[in-house]
């Protein structure tokens, strides 16, 4: 039975889907929880209180670095993120406002990740444990079902980016490691129209089979597990 009693945990994307159902299961594990998304995050704070989880929340875009580190040196303890923000538009790259769109994708899905990895990571170093995970995508391992390209391009940067971080940071006793999930059941794919016959199991993935993996990768049951992705699809992708 995995424990966070006494960890602190911190989430971006935590509003709703796979963030969410992430908060959810770490908070019936025991874990304070630290919560940020784009709006804010307060009623699933509530949620969560409710069930006398320790929450502290905010609201910021991940791309704004002053207001990412600000919020994590506001922690008085940091065991473990999940960098789970994202952002998936459906167009191509021969559609209107092109680059503004490459532009914010990339922002929000690896610059954004850095973001919050760089200062958080700083710390874990410093205190000479902890746990980072990203939220990748089966896009970012072979091209996803209908990703488009500037989604491909930053989910396939942010799986490179865990393994430069899982380099170097494992000698300071911190693990770092990414989730690929494929297409999952949450308002990102609300406007894809993904086939689910596409996909090996016959359907998408509800958030909380995501959730879990990531749990997972942010307790000490993954002690030894460094620079990995976990393919998480039904069977779109396996490599």
């Amino acid at each position: 039975m995995l424990s966070f009693e006494g960890k602190t945990v911190l989430i971006t994307g935590a509003a709703g889907g796979i963030g969410a159902e992430t908060a959810r299961i770490l908070s019936g594990l025991g874990a304070n929880l630290a919560l940020c998304d784009l709006k804010g995050c307060d009623d699933l704070a509530d949620e969560l209180r409710d069930v006398g989880a320790d929450v502290v929340t905010a609201a910021f875009d991940i791309r704004d670095r002053a207001k990412a580190e600000a919020f994590i040196a506001a922690q008085p303890q940091l065991d473990a993120i999940v960098a789970n923000a994202g952002f998936c538009p459906w167009d191509d790259w021969d559609d209107a406002d092109w680059d503004d769109t490459f532009d914010r994708v990339v922002d929000i899905n690896l610059k954004g990740v850095i973001n919050v990895m760089r200062p958080a990571i700083t710390g874990m170093i410093a205190q000479k444990h902890g746990k980072a995970v990203v939220v990748a995508s089966v896009a970012g391992r072979m091209g996803g079902l209908r990703a488009s390209p500037h989604y491909v391009s930053a989910k396939g940067g942010v799986i490179s980016f865990t393994k430069w971080m899982a380099a170097k940071t494992a000698p300071h006793g911190v693990n770092v490691n990414a989730v690929a999930p494929g297409a999952t059941a949450t308002a990102m794919v609300d406007s894809s129209n993904i086939d689910p016959s596409s996909i090996p199991i016959g359907r998408m993935a509800r958030a909380d089979e995501i959730a879990q993996p990531v749990v997972f990768l942010c307790s000490d049951a993954a002690s030894y597990m460094c620079g990995a992705t976990l393919d998480v699809n039904g069977g779109v992708y396996m490599g």
